[in-house]
């Protein structure tokens, strides 16, 4: 990748970010905020993260959402999508997502301390606008602190399968389906998705009434940096999730 490429990405992430605030911030109507109806994920529905904002923003799948057979290329080379034994949080990407970007960031931070036998983090690229290479996916991860992330692509026919299959849901006013990113899903070991969750929610303090400004997007962290997400990477970590295993007493 070029420097005027990477300073381009880097220009664009900072924009995109402050993009959605942009209309409140010149006295014109506010951007419409989607608000999803789909009920929370029964796995994450436990009595620890019932107030957790970060975990109730998880929301139960489709029935039988399965993550489909596709090839994905990472730094061992071109193989079969799998997930090890029990929870991937699997993170849908793309370089021109802005707001995937900021998220993967933060959860670079966290992947150290919370990633372990039965918990990992897997981000895709998918969905890309034009051929992309490993080094290119790199680099995009680098502009923004998130270098110790895993680089995998979706190399199904046009890059595409995952984020057309995955990531799709009925876009504001009943338009149809689109794809949307981000899009985090806890998947188990048998691709099964059991929670998904779309968007970087952003941990923004906000009088009643106040709408965030275009500085105020652009430095914030998303909630997977702060209190909440500590307590739901903890809660994946160590397996409390609802319908697992009570632990064996030992007498």
């Amino acid at each position: 990748m070029t420097a005027s490429r990477r300073d381009l990405i880097g220009g664009a992430l900072a924009a995109a970010i402050a993009a959605g605030a942009a209309r409140a911030d010149d006295g014109s109507k506010p951007p419409v905020v989607y608000k999803d109806p789909t009920p929370r994920a029964d796995i994450l529905d436990t009595p620890a993260l019932k107030r957790n904002i970060l975990a109730l923003s998880f929301k139960q799948p489709p029935a039988g959402l399965t993550v489909p057979r596709v090839k994905v290329e990472g730094a061992s080379g071109l193989r079969d999508l799998r997930f090890q034994p029990g929870l991937t949080l699997l993170s849908l990407w793309a370089p021109w997502c802005a707001p995937c970007l900021v998220e993967l960031r933060d959860l670079a931070a966290r992947r150290r301390l919370f990633e372990g036998k039965r918990f990992r983090m897997l981000p895709v690229l998918t969905g890309p606008r034009g051929e992309i290479s490993l080094g290119e996916a790199r680099a995009a991860l680098a502009k923004v602190g998130a270098e110790t992330m895993e680089v995998t692509i979706d190399r199904s026919p046009g890059s595409r399968v995952l984020l057309e299959t995955l990531a799709l849901r009925e876009r504001p006013g009943g338009s149809g389906l689109g794809g949307n990113l981000p899009c985090n899903l806890l998947v188990d070991e048998e691709g099964r998705v059991l929670a998904r969750q779309f968007g970087a929610p952003l941990d923004l303090k906000l009088e009643p009434g106040q709408l965030p400004t275009a500085e105020m997007r652009a430095n914030a962290r998303t909630r997977w940096a702060g209190a909440e997400g500590e307590a739901l990477l903890g809660a994946l970590q160590r397996g409390e999730v609802a319908g697992a295993p009570a632990p064996r007493l030992v007498g």
